[in-house]
Protein backbone atom coordinates (compact mmCIF):
# COMPACT_ATOMS: atom_id res chain seq x y z
CA UNK A 1 0.00 0.00 0.00
CA UNK A 2 1.11 3.58 -0.35
CA UNK A 3 0.00 6.49 0.71
CA UNK A 4 -1.48 9.24 -2.13
CA UNK A 5 1.23 10.15 -4.31
CA UNK A 6 1.94 13.41 -6.40
CA UNK A 7 -0.14 13.40 -9.69
CA UNK A 8 1.67 10.83 -12.23
CA UNK A 9 0.86 10.35 -15.97
CA UNK A 10 -0.28 6.81 -16.18
CA UNK A 11 3.24 5.94 -18.25
CA UNK A 12 4.99 7.26 -14.93
CA UNK A 13 2.58 4.73 -13.19
CA UNK A 14 3.29 1.43 -14.87
CA UNK A 15 7.40 2.79 -14.76
CA UNK A 16 7.40 3.63 -10.72
CA UNK A 17 5.04 0.09 -10.21
CA UNK A 18 5.99 -2.23 -12.44
CA UNK A 19 3.75 -5.60 -12.87
CA UNK A 20 1.68 -4.29 -9.63
CA UNK A 21 -2.28 -3.71 -9.33
CA UNK A 22 -2.75 -0.22 -9.24
CA UNK A 23 -5.57 2.12 -7.71
CA UNK A 24 -5.47 5.85 -8.85
CA UNK A 25 -7.83 8.62 -7.86
CA UNK A 26 -8.14 10.13 -11.82
CA UNK A 27 -7.08 14.38 -11.97
CA UNK A 28 -6.76 13.83 -15.94
CA UNK A 29 -8.40 12.24 -18.86
CA UNK A 30 -7.71 12.58 -22.34
CA UNK A 31 -9.81 13.70 -25.28
CA UNK A 32 -11.80 9.95 -25.63
CA UNK A 33 -12.77 10.29 -21.88
CA UNK A 34 -9.92 7.29 -20.49
CA UNK A 35 -7.64 8.20 -17.29
CA UNK A 36 -4.73 9.71 -18.36
CA UNK A 37 -2.84 11.05 -15.05
CA UNK A 38 -3.58 10.51 -11.05
CA UNK A 39 -2.69 10.03 -8.09
CA UNK A 40 -1.76 6.66 -6.72
CA UNK A 41 -3.74 5.56 -3.72
CA UNK A 42 -3.14 1.65 -3.50
CA UNK A 43 -1.03 -0.84 -4.94
CA UNK A 44 -0.51 -4.23 -4.46
CA UNK A 45 0.62 -7.35 -6.31
CA UNK A 46 -2.20 -9.42 -5.92
CA UNK A 47 -5.96 -8.13 -7.03
CA UNK A 48 -7.18 -9.73 -4.13
CA UNK A 49 -5.57 -7.53 -1.92
CA UNK A 50 -6.58 -4.59 -3.69
CA UNK A 51 -10.17 -5.58 -3.90
CA UNK A 52 -10.10 -6.08 -0.15
CA UNK A 53 -8.78 -2.49 0.79
CA UNK A 54 -10.96 -0.15 -2.42
CA UNK A 55 -14.11 0.19 -0.82
CA UNK A 56 -12.49 2.56 1.69
CA UNK A 57 -11.70 5.31 -1.17
CA UNK A 58 -14.47 7.28 -2.41
CA UNK A 59 -13.73 9.57 -6.18
CA UNK A 60 -12.88 8.69 -9.79
CA UNK A 61 -11.05 5.98 -9.50
CA UNK A 62 -9.42 3.47 -11.90
CA UNK A 63 -8.24 0.11 -11.27
CA UNK A 64 -5.53 -1.39 -13.33
CA UNK A 65 -1.95 -3.57 -13.61
CA UNK A 66 0.82 -2.28 -14.80
CA UNK A 67 2.24 -5.86 -16.21
CA UNK A 68 1.78 -7.52 -19.07
CA UNK A 69 -1.19 -9.56 -18.77
CA UNK A 70 0.05 -12.57 -21.10
CA UNK A 71 2.78 -12.27 -19.20
CA UNK A 72 5.01 -11.25 -22.97
CA UNK A 73 7.49 -8.25 -22.66
CA UNK A 74 6.21 -5.94 -25.36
Amino acid sequence: MVKKSQELRRSEIEEKYPNQWVVVDITEKDKYGFPASGKVLLQESSIDLILDKIESFQGDLYTFYTGSIDGEVE
